[in-house]
């Protein structure tokens, strides 16, 4: 039979079922702790966090309604521009009407200036009846022209005779106004006589001839190119 040494002996102290439990118990509270404290923290930082979004969102809140303040606002300016921007171009075009209006009562009155000048004060200074101007449009295979006749500067006697229009395309003579006869003239001062020549085709080269026979055998005449008739 052997014996071990007792020097080899391994003594294992022995721990009562009640300190155990206590160990135990001990353990679990810690862990409780530990677990309680953990979830406080995360709660309370859950709010802190709930906090700064609540912040944000209402910060984000005031700027879209500061935004939408502007929108607004911008809108109406838009709005009001616009407005201002039609009466403008309402204005701008009734001043161009005005303007072309008086533009063209200018010429007008212009035209019929030069026209009693010619006959208060011709520029020649030459005295007597004269053929003072024509004009013609040519239109429908006819050409419709106006004649002015004036007395310049004395108009104590009637001026008597008649008149003739005859029409050309460039030099070849392709119609006469009256078509038989001659027209009749009296006047003291001016006389405007309308009349119309058929023409068989369209005229390139307008010219016209007028033509004032007085009584006493005097002849007036005139060539009119088509610079001067607007054809």
């Amino acid at each position: 039979m052997i014996r071990k040494s007792t020097n080899e002996i391994l003594i294992q102290p022995k721990v009562s079922p009640g300190v155990r439990l206590l160990t135990i118990a001990i353990g679990l509270l810690l862990m409780g702790a530990a677990l309680y404290f953990s979830f406080n923290a995360g709660v309370k930082s859950g709010h802190e966090r709930y906090a700064q979004d609540r912040d944000a969102i209402a910060q984000l809140n005031d700027k879209i309604i500061g935004l939408n303040a502007d929108l607004v606002k911008s809108v109406e300016e838009l709005t009001i521009a616009q407005r201002h921007r039609q009466i403008q171009e309402e204005a701008y075009k009734q001043i161009n009407a005005a303007y072309a209006g008086a533009e063209q009562k200018n010429r007008y009155l212009g035209s019929r200036l030069d026209f009693y000048r010619s006959i208060i004060s011709p520029e020649g200074g030459q005295t007597g009846p004269a053929i003072q101007a024509l004009t013609a449009v040519q239109q429908a295979g006819e050409v419709s022209f106006e004649v002015t006749l004036v007395q310049a500067i004395k108009h104590k006697h009637h001026v008597q005779g008649s008149l003739v229009v005859v029409l050309y395309n460039g030099e070849k003579n392709v119609g006469q106004w009256p078509a038989a006869s001659q027209q009749n003239i009296n006047f003291q001062y001016f006389q405007q006589i309308t009349g119309v020549i058929k023409a068989a085709q369209p005229i390139e080269n307008v010219r016209m001839h007028a033509t004032l026979t007085l009584l006493d055998g005097t002849t007036i005449e005139r060539w009119f190119e088509i610079s001067d008739s607007s054809v």
